[in-house]
């Protein structure tokens, strides 16, 4: 849809879902406060996708919520003939102001990948050598949950060891770490936890462009640069406590520290900077103890990833134009400047005015 064409109006409606069934609408919210509906996304947030949304009515009537339902926030421009479901998700959090008559109620929702934050799995969890990437995430999925799903576009692969998960790991975490440079897992509107094929930002096509000087454009004053990097580490530590065998028939726990240095020569060394900083993990893998070399490698990968948060970002206001985070976007930052390939990190929709915040990431 063109974007820039102006002079229409929107309708939004929440309905209430069943809790284990996406394809079963359960009713609506009545009452809902237009200027209350904010819908935020982050590409680099585990749960994807989180919004708000407040109902008014009388005092001792029903909004039309249910508990346990999912809400789903819908937007649609009728001339126009679009519709797009925004986000279905989890309530996680409600609270109710009663005053002059009338009862107020706050919704927070959470995606689908929320429901599994907290999931923890109560036997151990083993992916056999040789097994395949999709078959595994389904049965995961099914076994473990009352989710829908999508493995559309995913791309499969077979695991070369066995890889074990013990008794009270986060089902999320499992998910994420079997998919990891892969698949992206993420969240569609309707509700559906979803795996498509990952393509690193920086591998992308800009699908889109934003350019701030053009008049015809959707982007709004002011236009705000950052440089993240003076917070990027030069150096990644990753520690682990193991069990050693004291040679009198127990154990005692040792705790084993893994690093990595940025070469010299990089931006992040301290022999540029002139200071150092660290980021410090906890080894969160597989491998019941694992040796310093396993614990290095982590750190080196840890380190390369934090490298991802180099560069510059943007921050500015944009009328609504269904920008999600995870896009690819050419920015023209300047008059008659080139263009810069920016990933759309992160996004808030203010449903009341049309608009987006948007914070652009250079990739």
């Amino acid at each position: 849809m063109d974007w820039t064409k102006t002079g229409y109006s929107w309708d939004v409606i929440v309905n209430v879902v069943h809790q284990t069934n996406v394809d079963n609408t359960i009713g609506s919210l009545s009452g809902v406060l237009l200027d209350s509906v904010q819908i935020s996304e982050n590409y680099y947030s585990d749960s994807r996708i989180q919004a708000k949304v407040a109902t008014v009515v009388k005092e001792n009537e029903s909004d039309g919520y249910v508990d346990y339902g999912r809400l789903r926030i819908i937007l649609s421009i009728p001339s126009r003939n679009w519709t797009s479901e925004l986000i279905t998700g989890y309530v996680s959090d409600k609270k109710e102001v009663t005053e002059h008559g009338y009862t107020k109620r706050t919704y927070t929702v959470e995606s689908t990948i929320w429901g599994l934050l907290d999931h923890k799995v109560k036997a151990s969890v083993t992916v056999g050598k040789g097994a395949n990437l999709i078959k595994v995430w389904t049965s995961l999925v099914k076994d473990q949950t009352k989710m829908q799903y999508s493995t559309s576009g995913a791309q499969d692969h077979t695991f070369s060891s066995t890889i074990i998960y013990e008794a009270g790991t986060s089902l999320a975490t499992i998910l994420f770490e079997l998919t990891e440079s892969i698949d992206r897992m993420d969240v569609d509107g309707h509700g559906r936890l979803t795996i498509k094929k990952y393509t690193a930002p920086s591998k992308q096509t800009a699908s889109r462009v934003l350019d701030y000087h053009d008049l015809r454009g959707l982007m709004l004053s002011p236009l705000e640069k950052t440089w993240v990097n003076f917070e990027t580490p030069g150096r990644a530590i990753v520690t682990a406590t193991v069990s050693k065998d004291d040679g009198k028939g127990g154990t005692t726990q040792e705790v084993v520290v893994g690093y990595y240095d940025a070469p010299k020569t990089n931006s992040t060394s301290i022999d540029v900077r002139g200071y150092l900083k660290a980021r410090s993990d906890a080894y969160s893998g597989v491998s019941e103890n694992p040796s310093k070399s396993e614990l290095d490698a982590v750190a080196k990968k840890n380190w390369e990833k934090s490298q991802e948060d180099t560069g510059a970002e943007w921050s500015a206001n944009s009328v609504f134009a269904d920008y999600h985070a995870g896009d690819i976007c050419t920015l023209i930052p300047k008059e008659h400047s080139a263009g810069v390939k920016v990933l759309v990190k992160a996004t808030t929709i203010y449903l009341s005015s049309m608009t987006q915040g948007l914070t652009l990431k250079e990739v």
